[in-house]
């Protein structure tokens, strides 16, 4: 299983170039990979590590795509495959993957689509297309109302969260981008299978990932904001929590990034974006782009 050629590079022509079309060949390859991730997740992890894994889910997604499968084993790699793609941070892959499995597979296969495979589609394309939400709508507009319901809480909340990034309203983007906002929408009740709840992990994983990353996004719109309409900046209490928010900061209340208002003011320091105001204990200036 270990040099098995991949369907791509061989093109067929290579010995045993396409044992990754047949299903059972596909299915024992899956059981090896799966072995794999499990020895990876209990080591110490390592990009080499990461890009490895990515590698053996392309090659038995390439199998799969040029077999014509479409079934549940076929959505489960796709799946799998996409959630790594997102917590490895690789947005080529998550891109291609995105574009074979929604809404192509999903419909070959006549299975509906959970939401979380819908938000990730989304908060992809605008973290993607990010501040223009142009790529967003485009495949918001594509999504029918049985993929993605009009009147339910998760199109509600992924809606109005776009809406707040478009309005720079970065206090709102704050509480919607919070744990609590959205893990109502990933709950899914306990599998009996252990992959099924494995793949349910991997992808409230990889959306808390996604949207982790938009926060970062907004957060650094909204330092330019900031670093534009202010010359000083002080360490009051009231300042602090307001700036915690408008930069989408954790705080006691909070459970958002692990980054403090304090960790990342000593960053805008090392940056030359802030510096100590002389004389003054709790102020900064904040040094305008030139």
């Amino acid at each position: 299983m270990e040099h098995i050629a991949s369907v791509s590079r061989s093109s067929g022509l290579e010995q045993g170039g396409d044992a990754l079309k047949d299903s059972k060949v596909q299915e024992q390859y899956r059981v090896f990979v799966g072995e794999k991730l499990h020895k990876f997740w209990a080591e110490k992890q390592t990009k080499d590590g990461q890009e490895n894994i990515l590698i053996l889910f392309r090659k038995l997604r390439e199998g799969i795509f040029a077999s014509k499968r479409s079934d549940a084993f076929a959505i489960g790699v796709y799946e799998t495959s996409l959630c790594l793609s997102l917590l490895f941070d690789s947005p080529i892959q998550t891109s291609s993957i995105l574009s074979h499995l929604l809404p192509e597979l999903y419909t070959s296969a006549s299975i509906q689509p959970p939401i979380s495979s819908v938000l990730i589609l989304l908060l992809h394309h605008l973290i993607a297309g990010y501040p223009s939400q142009k790529t967003y709508f485009e495949h918001l507009s594509c999504l029918s109302p049985n993929v993605l319901d009009r009147t339910s809480e998760a199109y509600l909340w992924i809606s109005t969260l776009a809406a707040s990034l478009r309005t720079l309203n970065h206090i709102k983007v704050e509480a919607l981008s919070r744990h609590d906002a959205y893990k109502q929408f990933l709950s899914v009740s306990k599998s009996s299978d252990e992959t099924d709840d494995e793949l349910v992990r991997l992808s409230q994983d990889a959306v808390h990932a996604l949207v982790e990353r938009l926060r970062s996004k907004a957060r650094d719109k909204a330092w330019v904001v900031l670093r534009s309409a202010y010359r000083e900046l002080s360490a009051s209490e009231e300042t602090q929590t307001w700036m915690a928010k408008c930069l989408l900061l954790s705080t006691e209340q909070t459970s958002g990034s692990g980054l403090s208002l304090q960790e990342w003011m000593d960053g805008r320091c090392r940056d030359g974006h802030l510096r100590p105001k002389e004389g003054a204990v709790g102020r900064w200036i904040v040094c305008k782009v030139r």
